[in-house]
């Protein structure tokens, strides 16, 4: 007796990822979990405008994590970055180029 899969009966269709993170998302974690303490005015404009600028891949989320972490008291850089994916980055899915939202 052939056992299928639930998967063997539908079709996949084109499923597509979107992170993004913006200057506020970072600036509002930030804020939120009391980081870049230790930094001035313009080194922190200069990291939220990196990030607002890049996508959060995981070199991009290294970067201003590290960043945040320089300017901050008792953080990991891995800690800064649990906190940036959890409440900086926003994800969305396509599913076939449509979002249905």
């Amino acid at each position: 007796m052939a056992t299928h899969k639930f998967t063997d009966y539908i079709e996949e269709p084109a499923i597509t990822r979107i992170r993004r993170w913006s200057y506020h998302t970072v600036r509002q974690a930030c804020i939120r979990n009391d980081l870049y303490t230790c930094g001035d005015c313009e080194a922190y404009d200069k990291m939220l405008n990196m990030a607002d600028r890049t996508e959060p891949t995981t070199k991009a989320m290294y970067l201003v994590a590290k960043d945040i972490q320089e300017h901050s008291k008792d953080q990991t850089i891995t800690n800064v970055m649990f906190i940036l994916e959890r409440e900086a980055v926003l994800t969305t899915f396509e599913i076939n180029g449509s979002d249905e939202i």
